[in-house]
């Protein structure tokens, strides 16, 4: 019987959601970043078996949600794949269960924990394909934030490749591992792996600070122009909201919380701001508006995170087919 006082936080959490029904779980995680979701994932692994009395004692508030007496058994691998493939899609889970299921981080699963400018130190004099590739499978931020320490000719070489990756061989990705993990760790039948594309290299520049995703662009728009209109096409900025019809900002304004959204509004134009007050009720506008009043001075990169937040939650809801973003233009029968 596993001891209460000795699970991690990644463990409790595991138990709170193996509580829940599959449906609800994944809809907790669609909201979690790609490494979180890969330790929750490896802690359900691990529990086994976890009695009605150790789920008292760490869900707590929580146990009314419960409604299965029975011990609740550890994740088998089948239930952990639907579970991920409803939070992040099928390919993406294909690639993250055989991850979980080793215990042992990868390489390239490694480096996802360590700090961006530990990761560039790492990589920053292997060719641009190599650097690309390691990108392209961490989730889009920590990426960012990589390429945010690269030199910029590098950094648009390198999102360039990405743009136009579309799978690698997977005994390519295993070598790869397989350096990184003179490291750490080891790799080994011949598979491809998605990674990288066009939205990859999107998400990375819609996640890097403006002024070096505007730098990169500038570049990418005189070395290869459909390349990067293309990438363009597929970012979404925090002034495209102006873009979204009426309904798709009331879809967004239910997603996101007060206090985020008086944040991003901070730094948002007079036109932005009174889209979204019209599309609220009269109350919630006047607190929004009383609450954007009383907010004293904020750091720029505070609100730039509470809108990159919302446009996370803008890509969401557009991968749902919740809201429309792009493409305005066409006819509907």
């Amino acid at each position: 019987m596993t001891d209460v006082l000795s699970l991690s936080g990644a463990e409790r959490a595991a138990i709170f959601l193996m509580s829940l029904s599959e449906e609800d779980a994944a809809e907790i995680m669609k909201h979690m970043a790609v490494s979180e979701v890969q330790k929750l994932g490896q802690a359900m692994a691990r529990l086994k078996h976890v009695s009605r009395d150790q789920a008292d004692i760490v869900l707590g508030e929580f146990t009314a949600n419960i409604e299965n007496q029975a011990p609740l058994v550890g994740a088998s691998p089948q239930s952990l794949k639907r579970l991920l493939a409803r939070s992040l899609g099928d390919d993406r889970a294909a690639t993250l269960i055989e991850r979980i299921v080793d215990d042992e981080p990868r390489g390239l699963d490694s480096l996802q924990l360590m700090e961006a400018k530990e990761i560039t130190e790492i990589i920053h004099r292997e060719h641009p394909q190599v650097i690309a590739i390691v990108l392209a499978g961490l989730d889009s931020k920590k990426s960012a934030q990589v390429i945010a320490e690269l030199p910029r000719q590098l950094a648009t070489n390198v999102v360039t490749r990405i743009a136009k990756m579309r799978e690698v061989p997977q005994s390519a990705v295993e070598e790869l591992d397989e350096v990184l993990q003179q490291r750490f760790s080891q790799s080994g039948g011949f598979k491809v792996t998605a990674m990288g594309g066009i939205r990859s290299a999107a998400e990375i520049l819609n996640t890097v600070n403006k002024e070096l995703g505007q730098q990169i662009i500038e570049e990418l728009d005189e070395k290869d122009p459909p390349l990067s209109q293309e990438i363009q096409d597929n970012m979404f900025v925090f002034e495209n909201l102006l873009d979204i019809d009426d309904r798709g900002i009331q879809a967004i304004v239910r997603e996101i919380t007060s206090d985020v959204l008086v944040v991003a509004l901070k730094g948002a134009e007079p036109e932005l701001q009174e889209k979204i007050f019209s599309n609220m009720s009269k109350r919630a506008a006047e607190l929004l508006r009383d609450d954007l009043e009383a907010k004293g001075p904020m750091r720029v990169s505070d609100v730039e995170e509470a809108q990159k937040q919302i446009v996370q939650t803008v890509r969401k809801l557009a991968d749902d087919g919740t809201i429309m973003i792009g493409g305005g233009g066409d006819d509907f029968v």
